[in-house]
């Protein structure tokens, strides 16, 4: 691949010299991705590839401008990807949405008191052992042979007693958000 005034490139030549043969490369490559926005940014990354692929270059392999054109093209479809995966992740808030948030936020932590309330009433439903059931699983992240062997039970035993309780805990919510 020949380039500006059909010289060839070589490890020999410099850097600045390079770069400056391969600028309508970088440009062609550019318009190929559809890169209009921030051209300048992804020009500076094209560069930056130019010099890694100049620093490894070597002549018996072939020729420096397929590789140079590999290393740009790749460097540039890196950095899109890049680009797109932290235009998923990020959302921008605006102040409008962020005092809603807080806003509900704020009511949030004002309701917890009565769904603490909430949750205590329905403990005093159960039984001693099926509280003791639920702070050993749940608060102190016991396992169910643990739980088995401090309660007594056989591990299966433990298992289907949680089971239940979850069960009536579902039943009893499902009871609560009827009559509301």
């Amino acid at each position: 691949m020949t380039l500006r005034n059909n010289r060839k490139l070589t490890t020999t030549q410099s850097f600045e010299e390079v770069l400056e043969s391969v600028q309508p490369m970088i440009s062609s490559i550019l318009t190929s991705l559809r890169i209009y926005k921030d051209y300048d940014y992804y020009r500076q990354v094209a560069a930056i590839a130019v010099w890694k692929a100049w620093l490894k270059a070597d002549p018996s392999k072939g020729q420096l401008s397929g590789y140079i054109y590999s290393a740009i093209k790749g460097e540039l479809l890196n950095e899109l990807i890049k680009e797109k995966n932290y235009v998923e992740k990020i959302a921008i808030v605006d102040d409008e949405t962020l005092d809603f948030l807080r806003n509900e936020l704020e009511r949030e932590e004002y309701n917890y008191p009565q769904s603490s309330n909430f949750l205590e009433g329905l403990m005093c439903q159960f039984k001693q052992v099926e509280r003791s059931i639920l702070y050993l699983y749940y608060v102190e992240d016991l396992s169910d042979q643990d739980i088995a062997n401090l309660l007594g039970f056989s591990v299966e035993a433990s298992k289907k007693r949680r089971q239940r309780i979850i069960k009536k805990l579902r039943n009893k919510d499902f009871e609560v958000r009827k009559k509301q």
